[in-house]
């Protein structure tokens, strides 16, 4: 057990995108003096209409925010989540998506996020591909995103608890491998990392995956 407990930060906040994460670094992050910093960010930028940008803009605004972090903190990258590509089509018919559109670009960002990863010499931990081997987002009541079956809501993007907790078990297996003394842990992000519509979003006590990471950070 750590004679201090380790402390895990949730800053993830609905909606963002990587240009709203650039405004709110210097006091989200390095207000306080994180040892790790979780990154996950790209859905808002990908497929939410009111903060959606080119793939050129996300690439520019994920390579000054890694620039800023690596100065600071150790950088985790994650990949964004698999998505269900049929509920954002009909939520969002303005889109005007092709067939599969949404997923399409989710797998441009994720493309991205491993190539900066690499040049950045940054630990990546590719959730996607882990979330995929879990089922991805589909409509089975077991699926671990939130849907009709298991929330009620045609959702298909945000992690239902047990998603969650998957989240946190891989994030935990790459902290663990980094062999690090540890006392803060920040988790940077949007609605994915705040936990929408799970008990405890947006704090690190509940069921989004940082509180799930700290209790497990904290465990004997």
């Amino acid at each position: 057990h750590f004679s201090d407990s380790i402390k895990v930060y949730n800053a993830g906040i609905n909606g963002n995108n990587t240009a709203d994460l650039l405004t709110r670094i210097t006091k989200d992050v390095f207000q306080r003096s994180p040892g790790v910093v979780i990154l996950m960010i790209g859905t808002n930028d990908m497929l939410n209409k009111r903060n959606m940008l080119s793939l050129k803009e996300y690439e520019n605004n994920y390579r000054q925010l890694i620039l800023q972090l690596k100065q600071k903190a150790t950088v985790i990258l994650m990949t964004i989540p698999p998505v269900n590509s049929p509920y954002i089509i009909k939520r969002k018919p303005e889109l005007n998506f092709k067939a599969n559109g949404p997923q399409k670009r989710v797998d441009s960002a994720n493309t991205l996020i491993k190539k900066i990863a690499t040049e950045n010499k940054c630990v990546l931990l590719d959730l996607h591909q882990v979330l995929m081997a879990c089922g991805g987002s589909d409509e089975q009541m077991n699926s671990l995103f939130q849907n009709e079956a298991n929330s009620g809501i045609p959702d298909g993007v945000h992690p239902t608890a047990n998603g969650y907790r998957v989240i946190a078990t891989a994030v935990y297996g790459t902290i663990s491998g980094l062999q690090m003394p540890l006392k803060e842990v920040l988790c940077l992000g949007d609605s994915i990392t705040f936990g929408y519509n799970v008990k405890g979003a947006g704090t690190s006590d509940g069921e989004s995956y940082p509180a799930l990471l700290q209790k497990m950070l904290n465990h004997d």
